[in-house]
């Protein structure tokens, strides 16, 4: 199974040892750019192959992975301290197979550039391997986290270095991957996401933002200047889809949907791990704030929403036409945030509705704020009937007469409403 998924990753040369000593035969013969290794094999061949790689010269730069059923997690962390960059549990997930073994590829040939721009010596431009050397790593680290830490290049990067910054987080996912992913082969799930993200990309960085991190199929960035950066990237990014699936439509292929969710305020840009193995990140409650906000956008049935904050810092000038959709408590948060919705790139009709309806939603969501949820709801209801694709009008509607027929929301009510759902 495990040479399939590698083979599907486009890996041709894939060669298989069924027990230490046979490793040790193939080791001593040939080069491997990586090993994978069962770490339920026995103990002394195990220590004895990490022996090996490490100490044959043309294999010292080997990535090593291990793999190991879910409940052996001891035995993982053994081998680690050994030296193992990477592992993978049992049973297989083919799309993390391909991700975690491209990654090790990806950091070894990375770690193969520093040495060869080490071994061209003092006779090459020290300006010249810098610049090539940076180049190489921002394709991991994104170069504004060098400049906000203060450091030229990821060689100057310790651990533990950080900076406060008040920037916007930007999430989008893609709507029902796990059900569009199960259509494709491994292969084609990962051709799939690089074309899709090799068309929006581009946006975040056109409008001041940079990418922080891929999570399957969901971007995180963070853009550090206004607030109009992310809402105009977003409403642009939505139209981008727009024109890709235009090309999917012809090519047989069905449509793709986004949500797309958003927040500013503090957070620290800083590394974070062991002295041997560090990554960048970034920590906030920014962070989480602004993931809850992106999967409200199923909740809401709408597919761009923003904080308060982001809302509170754009300027007159900024002309994105915006809904306020009250306060909310994300499923696990004690406080709550305001959130509006964008519909720029709704389709003409539903826009009139709620530029039209705009006021009446309003005196709604207001009457559900006091907790006076009969009215509120026939308001909702009145918006709802008018327009059979205005989600939040719908969510209203149906969320009073739950708390209506439940008999809740007296007492302590401060007018947000609880997300049952993350």
């Amino acid at each position: 199974m495990l040479e399939g998924f590698l083979r599907d990753d486009g890996l041709t040369d894939v060669r298989f040892a069924v027990d230490p000593q046979e490793a040790l035969r193939m080791l001593a013969l040939d080069e491997y750019a990586a090993v994978v290794l069962d770490v339920m094999q026995d103990r002394t061949g195990v220590m004895q192959l990490f022996d090996t790689i490490r100490a044959r010269r043309g294999n010292r730069d080997t990535s090593i992975l291990v793999t190991a059923p879910a409940e052996e997690i001891r035995r993982v962390m053994q081998c680690i301290k050994w030296g193992a960059e990477d592992f993978l549990t049992r049973p297989f997930n083919a799309t993390l197979v391909k991700a975690r073994v491209d990654a090790c590829l990806e950091r070894r040939a990375l770690r193969q550039e520093v040495l060869r721009l080490g071994a061209e010596g003092p006779g090459a431009p020290e300006s010249e391997m810098s610049k090539r050397y940076t180049d190489a790593s921002s394709r991991f680290v994104p170069r504004e986290f060098l400049e906000y830490l203060e450091r030229k290049s990821l060689l100057d990067v310790q651990l533990g270095d950080h900076v406060l910054r008040d920037m916007t987080v930007f999430f989008t996912d893609i709507r029902d991957f796990t059900a569009l992913s199960e259509q494709l082969t491994p292969q084609q799930n990962f051709e799939f996401l690089n074309s899709y993200l090799q068309h929006v990309n581009p946006i975040i960085r056109t409008n001041r933002g940079f990418i922080d991190k891929y999570i399957g199929d969901a971007i995180m960035a963070l853009f550090p200047y206004a607030s109009c950066d992310a809402l105009r990237a977003a409403v642009e990014l939505q139209r981008q889809v727009a024109r890709y699936n235009v090309g999917r439509n012809r090519a047989g292929y069905p449509p793709i949907r986004i949500g797309i969710g958003m927040h500013r305020g503090d957070l620290i840009l800083g590394t974070i791990g062991e002295d041997d193995r560090m990554q960048t990140t970034v920590i906030a409650d920014a962070v989480n704030v602004a993931s809850r906000i992106e999967g409200l956008t199923k909740t809401f049935k709408a597919p761009l929403l923003v904080s308060g904050a982001v809302v509170d810092g754009l300027t007159p000038e900024d002309t994105f036409k915006l809904r306020h959709l009250g306060a909310v408590k994300a499923k696990g948060k004690t406080a709550h945030v305001q959130i509006h919705e964008c519909y720029d790139n709704e389709p003409m009709d539903l826009i009139d509705h709620k530029d039209r309806t705009a006021p009446m939603f309003a005196s709604a969501l207001a009457e559900f704020h006091r907790g006076t949820f009969l009215t509120a709801g026939r308001l909702f209801s009145r918006v709802a009937a008018q327009h059979a694709d205005d989600g939040p009008a719908a969510y209203y509607r149906d969320r009073c007469s739950i708390i209506v027929m439940r008999g809740t929301g007296g007492g302590a009510w401060d007018g947000a409403d609880a997300m049952e759902s993350k």
